[in-house]
């Protein structure tokens, strides 16, 4: 790497004093794309937007970038979903079309972290409004600092999210063996015999057993509802809940949209119903997340036999699976 100015010839600067220089920068690439699993290609969008936040001219951003790696974990990756949601504004040539087109009322509180790191200056009509300047200045960034300088950290990623697959491949092959494993023969015929009547014994028992389980199930989901129009991945909202939570999902079931329609909400299963709260206040009332710039919507599931008694036996109006 190398450095100039207009009195001075070029300075060679070697690659362990360019990374040197830029070691908060490289700290928190490192936190959104190793620790918290966020995607490589938006994740330097994310630093390239927030190098421009950090060099706008405000005094309050001058240390942008240092105070969020001192931040936990999810102060971090909330303020990415944010800037997720700014790069999706930029993407439109109008901000009338960007409103439009999410359906949503856009106000100061659409992205409250920025807005307040900002001291109330970003909101996303302004970030609009110097569209242009934000479009040149990141570019700039991308090539001159988040390319260079986040090079290595972007291969141990892919590298550790090949180990995270393959390991996730295992762990679901080695359950898929457990249930398909062999039945031990028996080794007479009057144990066999003595295995059927146990298996005729209880099969009442299995069946009473599975409308309990249903039942617990029941108690420990989350129903996710998703705008028209920002197609969302079951893999997405998996591993945004998995960064946020941690290891919380047993299951994930998603309906196919009919044709080429994407999917309008899903049932998120946990492994526990105790992170019920955390995720989702009520029945009624929906928590909002933002996935890649993509809004979620998320409440505790009411199976379809709750939800009649809640409206005295009318059918609910709302989607019950």
């Amino acid at each position: 790497m190398a450095s100039a100015s207009s009195s001075s010839p070029l300075v060679s600067v070697t690659r362990e004093e360019f990374n040197a220089f830029h070691k908060s920068d490289r700290a928190l690439f490192t936190r959104l794309v190793v620790r918290l699993r966020r995607d490589i290609s938006q994740s330097l969008q994310v630093m390239s937007f927030l190098l421009y936040l950090e060099k706008s001219g405000l005094r309050i951003l001058m240390h942008l970038i240092v105070n969020l790696v001192s931040l936990p974990d999810y102060f971090t990756n909330s303020v990415a979903d944010e800037v997720m949601m700014c790069l999706s504004c930029l993407s439109y040539n109008t901000f009338s079309s960007f409103v439009a087109s999410t359906g949503m009322n856009i106000n100061s509180s659409t992205i409250p972290l920025i807005t307040r790191m900002s001291g109330g200056y970003f909101t996303l009509e302004v970030i609009h409004q110097n569209r242009e300047n934000i479009l040149l200045a990141m570019k700039k960034h991308l090539n001159s600092i988040c390319y260079p300088a986040f090079e290595d950290i972007c291969v141990r990623a892919e590298m550790n999210n090949k180990e995270i697959l393959e390991k996730e491949k295992a762990i679901e092959m080695m359950k898929q063996l457990s249930i398909n494993r062999a039945v031990r023969r028996p080794e007479s015929s009057s144990q066999f015999l003595s295995e059927q009547q146990e298996t005729a014994r209880t099969s009442n028992v299995g069946a009473i057993f599975s409308e309990d389980e249903q039942s617990r199930e029941d108690v420990r989901t989350v129903f996710l509802t998703f705008s028209r129009g920002y197609p969302i991945t079951e893999a997405e909202v998996h591993a945004y809940f998995t960064r946020r939570f941690g290891e919380i999902i047993e299951a994930i079931i998603m309906p196919a949209g009919e044709g080429n329609e994407q999917a309008l909400y899903a049932k998120m299963v946990l492994h526990s119903a105790a992170m019920i709260p955390e995720i989702a206040s009520d029945e009624v009332t929906r928590t909002k997340y933002i996935i890649n710039g993509k809004h979620v919507w998320a409440r505790k599931y009411i199976p379809r036999s709750s939800m009649m008694t809640i409206n005295n036996g009318a059918p609910s109006n709302g989607v019950s699976l």
